[in-house]
């Protein structure tokens, strides 16, 4: 939580500042990330009874903003989850050749219609429902031919690449690139809104294949 609370306001003050037009979205170490923490995160919903819309999220730190800057996701070893969502919602995307991507909700008993929406949006149903329904593990090349991905990096260098994307983009006069990320991401908001209100009375967080996913998924 203190992570998605702290991509929010790294985010804003990008948003705000006024020498910075365009922000990379990269993750240290091993991997971009493996998402949420489990225990924290959704045992909260399960055990506690906590609202998930009032957790921190991503969706919300990269859609409502001012100003528009564009993103660029530099991805490499797992994206998962809340992780692939960050990745997918940037507007354009780089993956390294090991790059493995999941919605791990589909595993968890979680509702996915807002991974299938924005899928759907980028690389057609077919896509969307193969990944989102059978949970699995695809790869960036799969990610790519889809054209869920704008771009696969040789390992290691992902992050060079989509600083070269950035510069290519920095070339332009950014008030009009600024409105085209804005209608991008209005459509997205709004494909992820009518996604909400759809699935907006079934209470996942009360069933009981969600409870003992998450709780199996806990203790391993």
């Amino acid at each position: 939580l203190e992570v998605g609370r702290a991509l929010r306001a790294a985010q804003g003050r990008l948003d705000r500042d006024d020498d910075a037009d365009l922000g990379i979205v990269t993750g240290a170490g091993r991997a971009f990330s493996t998402g949420s923490d489990i225990n924290q995160r959704l045992l909260a919903i399960a055990d506690d009874g906590v609202d998930s819309r009032s957790l921190p999220s991503e969706t919300g730190a990269i859609l409502r903003c001012e100003n528009y800057k564009p993103l660029i996701a530099a991805v490499h070893g797992y994206a998962l989850g809340h992780a692939f969502n960050t990745a997918i919602l940037c507007d354009i995307v780089v993956a390294a050749e090991d790059t493995r991507f999941q919605v791990t909700e589909t595993t968890l008993g979680v509702p996915a219609a807002g991974f299938w929406a924005q899928i759907a949006l980028a690389a057609g149903a077919s896509f969307a429902n193969d990944v989102v329904l059978t949970g699995r593990f695809f790869t960036a090349e799969e990610a790519y031919r889809a054209g869920l991905i704008a771009k696969v990096a040789a390992n290691g260098s992902h992050l060079e690449e989509a600083t070269a994307i950035a510069r290519q983009v920095l070339e332009h006069p950014q008030a009009a690139l600024r409105e085209t990320v804005r209608y991008r991401r209005s459509v997205l908001a709004e494909r992820l809104q009518h996604a909400t209100i759809v699935a907006g009375n079934f209470k996942w967080d009360m069933t009981d294949g969600f409870k003992d996913a998450i709780r199996a998924k806990a203790r391993t």
